[in-house]
């Protein structure tokens, strides 16, 4: 499927390509980022490429029913990447949407208004009516993204596993049209 950039007041969505890494290299593997998912920080801009390759495939699982949709978030007319957004379109209408801005970018709504394209673009790209988002209990900032655009808390799991032991516990988020 051929993906397109999505574009914001701010903002221009980008879908993320291998070339993407070396650009955003310094920012995304900022230890901040990572405060509640440490083991996921790519170790090298090998690591990071060779990830964003899978991305440009739309589904880096072949043996899962769904499709990827990433970006890195650009000031609008200009080269400096602010941030990514990733969004897991499932059956049925479903998706999940992530996102990060990079530390230096937070708390300017960022996050919030490229959630915003996402969440359009999934509505009317995909005909997508519910989307999750899950984050860590402690992640007070994305916490208030998703109040912000509406979404409720539904569910929260405990001890969460991501494959390299137990993280946290996790809220989900859910946004209903």
């Amino acid at each position: 499927m051929e993906r397109h950039p999505l574009q914001t007041e701010r903002l221009r969505l980008e879908p993320t390509r291998a070339y993407h890494a070396p650009l955003v290299y310094d920012q995304i593997t900022d230890e901040r980022l990572w405060t509640f998912f440490p083991a996921l920080r790519p170790k090298s801009i090998e690591e990071l490429r060779a990830l964003y390759r899978r991305w440009e495939r739309g589904n880096p699982y072949a043996n899962r029913d769904e499709e990827w949709e990433n970006w890195i978030c650009f000031l609008r007319d200009t080269e400096t990447p602010v941030g990514g957004m990733q969004a897991t379109i499932l059956p049925g209408s479903l998706a999940y949407i992530a996102y990060v801005m990079y530390a230096a970018n937070q708390r300017q709504g960022f996050a919030r208004e490229g959630a915003r394209a996402v969440i359009e673009h999934l509505r009317e790209a995909h005909g997508i009516t519910r989307i999750l988002a899950e984050m860590n209990t402690q992640n007070e900032a994305s916490i208030k993204v998703v109040q912000s655009l509406g979404f409720e808390r539904v569910e929260e799991h405990v001890e969460v596993e991501r494959g390299h032991g137990v993280e946290a516990d996790e809220y989900v988020y859910e946004l209903k049209f």
